[in-house]
């Protein structure tokens, strides 16, 4: 048999988007083999370097400041990962316990505190990372087994553009109540109509307010299609490439209101199209 196509379309309840699945041991086991991975560093870069970058470049590559407003999609899609990844058997009910009850504390921690900007910890993605570890120890690392920042990003992202379409849609759809509302109120309302800024032909001012519920109705008919491209999950294409453990992307994309999975890797991790058609 030929080794599978690097990021190629998977059917339903496909093992991997790019690797063939690893044999399928007991949970336990395969939780030692990943537990010899785990680090206790909170960085996201290191490798052979002897010392930590200049304040400057710190400051510089930081993002919290900006992407703390993704926490609740962060916590959503780990809780998510977790969960599938008890589900599989690839993590034990223990690590899946401890790794849900901690992200709880985290959520509980942040709508009544705020997120916390520690720049050293660079995203909100590390700065959960960080604070899960403290709360449950090295379980905290085995979180990451089958998922990359890279998908992680692409996933928060996706989920907090789809929240912030669905609150403009929700917005829109409570100005076209109000405008038939005044419209129904103003149906014999005499005003002039304007064309080129002079006065033309006399309309009413309900028909008037009318013409602004049509406004909002295409741009609620742009939110729609802007919204149903981008609802499919990118969790599980991992770096690029996918991953060789037997995860369920179904599982996931479902528990996080995903219509599908993405179908190519490398466009998952990729794509910020959606990001455009919101704008």
């Amino acid at each position: 048999d030929s080794a599978p196509v690097a990021g190629s379309a998977c059917p339903d309840g496909a093992v991997s988007l790019s690797q063939a699945a690893r044999n399928s041991g007991p949970a336990k086991r395969r939780n030692r083999i990943i537990t010899r991975g785990t680090s206790n560093s909170s960085s996201m870069w290191g490798g052979r370097f002897g010392a930590g970058p200049a304040d400057v470049m710190r400051e510089i590559n930081a993002s919290i400041p900006v992407d703390k407003r993704l926490w609740r999609q962060d916590i959503a899609g780990s809780k998510a990962h977790a969960q599938m990844l008890g589900a599989q058997g690839i993590l034990d009910a223990a690590d899946v316990e401890a790794i849900l009850g901690g992200l709880e504390a985290i959520e509980r921690e942040y709508e009544e505190q705020g997120v916390p900007e520690h720049i050293e910890l660079e995203d909100i993605h590390m700065q959960v990372e960080s604070r899960l570890r403290e709360l449950i120890g090295d379980a905290a690392g085995r979180l990451h087994t089958a998922r990359s920042r890279n998908d992680q990003v692409a996933t928060d992202f996706r989920l907090w553009v789809r929240d912030a379409i669905d609150q403009a849609d929700a917005g829109l759809k409570a100005l076209q109540v109000a405008l038939v509302t005044r419209a129904a109120e103003h149906a014999e309302s005499i005003m002039p109509g304007f064309t080129h800024l002079q006065t033309a032909q006399p309309v009413t001012l309900g028909h008037h307010l009318l013409a602004y519920y049509e406004m909002a109705a295409r741009d609620r008919s742009r939110l729609a299609d802007a919204r149903a491209r981008l609802n499919q999950c990118p969790l599980g294409s991992a770096a690029l490439a996918g991953t060789g453990f037997p995860i369920n992307r179904q599982a996931t994309a479902a528990a996080l209101g995903f219509a599908e999975p993405t179908r190519n890797s490398l466009d998952s991790v990729s794509d910020r199209d959606f990001a455009l058609d919101y704008l």
